[in-house]
This record gives structure tokens, C-alpha cells and sequence, in this order.
């Protein structure tokens, strides 16, 4: 065997179950989390300064909209019923 081949073999064995996880549970991904994150992390780039964290706090709420998921879904089942 080729002795550079046997780093990558080694590393292959030790991530073995993380491997089969991936192919396993490939519909799943990080992509709502990470889309977050940006728009998170551009809120404090483009704001100028808050005089406190929680004015910063509640511009991420508003504009991520984390407060009107669950209202929206009670104002959906009034409708409905």
C-alpha cells in the first residue's frame, strides 16, 4: 500500500458513521441556520450604532420575523375554523 494513501484511509475509518449520517440524512442541511446568521451578521454591518443591545435585539426580531411565525399560524386556524 501506498504510504501516502494511508493518512486518508485512517481518516476515512475514524469518520466512518459521520459519512453514512451525511448519506443517510441527506435531505437535511444547515442552509435555514446559516441564512440566519447572514442576515444577522448584516444588521450589524449596516447599522450605525444602538444605543443598547436590545434595541439591536429587537431590529434582528423584527426584521427576521422570529415574533410572527406563531401568530400567523393562530390567525390561520381562526379562518380555518
Amino acid at each position: 500500500m501506498c504510504p501516502k494513501l494511508r493518512p486518508v484511509i485512517r481518516t476515512l475509518r475514524r469518520l466512518a458513521a459521520f459519512i453514512e449520517n451525511t448519506m443517510t440524512y441527506s435531505n437535511l442541511t444547515n442552509g435555514p441556520l446559516e441564512g440566519i446568521n447572514n442576515k444577522i451578521k448584516l444588521i450589524k454591518r449596516v447599522s450605525f450604532g444602538y444605543r443598547n443591545y436590545d434595541n439591536l435585539r429587537n431590529r434582528i426580531i423584527i426584521t427576521s420575523r422570529l415574533f410572527a411565525s406563531t401568530t400567523k399560524k393562530e390567525i390561520k386556524q381562526l379562518k380555518v375554523a
